[in-house]
């Protein structure tokens, strides 16, 4: 029998599976497959999902946002080497 691991304790059998697994992704928790002897036999590492997993200011760019930076002025690679002394 396969023994599903969460931080190191036991969370379920392999058959409990399909009921665990929609918490293990909310929660982002990587999850260990042990056999009877405690070894390891795989794992399940949930994947970043960007819509959720983003950080604030990252949601903030918005297409408006975006619009709005491109319109103001800038300079070239050259006005700013000169700038830094690089030339």
């Amino acid at each position: 029998m396969v023994t599903l691991y969460v931080g190191g304790k036991a969370v379920g059998t392999l058959a409990d599976a399909a009921r665990l697994f929609p918490q293990f992704i909310a929660g982002k928790s990587p999850v260990e497959f042990r056999d009877e002897g405690g070894g390891l036999v795989g794992r399940f590492l949930p994947e970043p999902r960007a819509d959720v997993d983003d950080p604030e200011w990252v949601k903030a760019i918005t297409p408006e946002e975006t619009a709005r930076r491109t319109a103001e002025p800038g300079f070239t690679f050259e006005v700013m080497k000169e700038r830094l002394g690089w030339q």
